[in-house]
């Protein structure tokens, strides 16, 4: 009997400087999304795929959340708003003891997303 082959989208979200490159560069196991101590140096969406014989993963590494202040700023949050748009599931990664978002707004429109994406 042939097993059924799976795929899906996972989207990494969160805080900048959170470790969102680092963790998506161990879990595709190659060096793709650029990490540095420097905060927002992930600037728009990278993709990394993952295959095996019986399931494909994309994974999205995605700049970090934050109140844009300037066209750069809004330009790279409008990468993060595509994640929602083809997402079978989320990583929202935040620092340890980390005790407020930088964009808790964003936050609340992630969950009122997956609240109507769930109800329907």
């Amino acid at each position: 009997m042939k097993k059924k082959f799976k795929s899906g989208f996972v989207n990494i979200i969160g805080n900048p400087n959170v470790g969102k490159s680092t963790l998506m560069n161990k879990l595709i196991g190659e060096r793709l999304s650029i990490i540095t101590s420097k905060a927002q140096t992930t600037r728009h969406r990278i993709l990394g795929i993952v295959n095996d014989e019986n399931y494909q993963i994309v994974f999205s590494d995605t700049p970090g959340v934050i109140q844009p202040n300037y066209n750069l700023q809004t330009s790279m949050m409008k990468f993060v708003r595509s994640a929602f748009q083809d997402a079978d599931i989320f990583l929202y990664m935040v620092e340890i003891g980390e005790k407020s978002l930088k964009d808790s707004s964003f936050f609340e429109r992630l969950k009122n997303t997956i609240y109507h994406f769930i109800t329907h």
